[in-house]
């Protein structure tokens, strides 16, 4: 039994170790994914240490001592999307005259053909805003219904995976689909006028994230995700930032994109809402995100059943109440912060 613990205690020490590595390298990514899993990993088999306590010698001792540290390294990177850390967006009550928005964002799975699940979603959150991501051209013929509803769109199915489909009721002052780092790889930025006359700043995003076969590197995401970070710092209107992002939550990237945007995140203090896999109850992560700035409050926030994707649909109810922006802290960003931001930002692409 010492053998085992020992094997696997260096093993969990050592993919541990490699999510410290600042490398763009997928090698260096792919283990940030799987945090919780390793948590869990961690406890069971501190748990096996301790019914052999009696038996260690002094590098069991060390080993144990590593991995006890990194266990606690680990809960202290989950336990703000826990329901024991103060929630980070303040809930509201939604009432008549206050406006909001409730956004529907979907990573459909492009192969996936249950179309009917995905528009009987849609009908039962109604939703101002439907955000669908992997969409080809027999998702954008299957979501026509919506054309009936949704009178401002930005379409752009393709079938590597990166289509897009936005659809909102809202009125759109502007819109646009960007190729922000890749020709083939596009998002959305718009500029909506609610119901009051407030104009909102928002961004659709799916960037491309690092998978062997594929892009063996996470470059491109962590500089789209920083060129958006950092728009959304310098906007002065009420800002929301949406869509399937490729990265959890406790990620280094997704961190710094939170202090350089200073938006906030619904989840902190509420759960994970991990919505990806959805075929996989053990392998779970949260790669779906809604971000929004400090005068938003939370009304309503769901993971949405399954849908036939790999990914759950998320919905987000999001009040625009200006009062509680002093109330609200967003997270602060360092000067080392931006200027990584900014060199992450114009970094050349590896592929």
């Amino acid at each position: 039994m010492l053998l085992a613990l020992t094997i696997c205690s260096i093993l969990l020490l050592v993919v541990s170790a490699l999510t410290l590595v600042r490398n763009d390298f997928w090698v260096f990514k792919v283990f940030e994914y799987p945090r919780l899993q390793k948590l869990i990993l961690m406890a069971v088999v501190i748990a096996g240490w301790a019914l052999v306590l009696d038996q260690m010698k002094p590098a069991h001792y060390v080993i144990f001592g590593l991995l006890v540290c990194a266990a606690f390294y680990y809960a202290g990177k989950v336990f703000p999307y826990t329901m024991l850390w103060p929630t980070e967006i303040k809930r509201i009550k939604a009432a008549e005259g206050i406006c909001s928005l409730k956004i529907f964002s979907a990573n459909v799975l492009q192969t996936n053909t249950e179309y009917d699940r995905m528009l009987a979603q849609i009908r039962e959150t109604d939703p101002d805003i439907v955000f669908l991501l992997e969409t080809d051209d027999g998702w954008e013929q299957a979501m026509r219904p919506l054309l009936q509803k949704y009178s401002h769109h930005l379409l752009q199915p393709q079938d590597n995976t990166y289509g897009l489909l936005f659809y909102t009721r809202i009125k759109m002052i502007s819109g646009t689909i960007k190729q922000r780092v890749k020709e083939d790889i596009p998002s959305i930025e718009a500029v909506l006028k609610m119901s009051n006359g407030q104009e909102v700043k928002i961004w659709g995003l799916h960037p491309e994230p690092p998978v062997p076969g594929e892009n063996l590197y996470s470059t491109a995401k962590d500089k789209e995700l920083m060129k958006v970070a950092l728009l959304a710092r310098k906007e002065p209107l009420p800002c929301v930032v949406f869509g399937d992002l490729n990265d959890v939550a406790w990620s280094h990237t997704t961190k710094l994109f939170r202090k350089t945007s200073g938006l906030l995140d619904p989840r902190i203090g509420r759960g994970f809402y991990s919505t990806f896999n959805a075929h996989h109850w053990w392998m779970r992560f949260p790669l779906d995100y809604i971000f929004c700035s400090t005068d938003f409050g939370l009304v309503h926030m769901k993971r949405m059943p399954k849908n036939g994707s790999d990914h759950f649909a998320t919905f987000v109810h999001l009040a625009y109440q200006p009062r509680l922006e002093p109330e609200q802290s967003a997270p602060e960003a360092t000067k080392e912060n931006i200027k990584e931001a900014k060199e992450m930002a114009t970094q050349e692409v590896v592929e």
